[in-house]
């Protein structure tokens, strides 16, 4: 078993589906470092499953910062162009929320 830890900002709203009885959750996560060259970003593309599915679709949108640790593996996959790539997929167990905004006291 691979358990994966991944912080960063949503790629896209997550997409809110149903697979028979249940619904998943799907987003994608991008990691940022520092290298030498500049930025290197590190896409992670992760699902919820079950009640937490939309959770997820509730307080999560485009540009939100997440951690996100589940069950990791690498997928391959054939690119249109026919060259082989492939991308890392996360079964998310544990994600945390976006901090809440500040409410600002108002002397009304």
């Amino acid at each position: 078993m691979l358990t994966l830890t991944a912080v960063g900002n949503l790629a896209r709203d997550p997409q809110i589906r149903a697979v028979g009885d249940t619904e998943v959750a799907s987003f994608t996560v991008l990691c940022n470092r520092k290298g030498k060259d500049g930025d290197i970003v590190t896409a992670v593309d992760c699902s919820v499953w079950g009640k937490r599915a939309q959770v997820v679709g509730d307080y999560l949108t485009k540009g939100s910062q997440v951690t996100v640790t589940g069950d990791g593996y690498v997928e391959q996959y054939e690119r249109t162009d026919g060259n082989k790539g492939a991308k890392i997929v996360l079964r998310v167990n544990d994600f945390s929320l976006p901090p809440k905004a500040k409410s600002v006291d108002t002397p009304f």
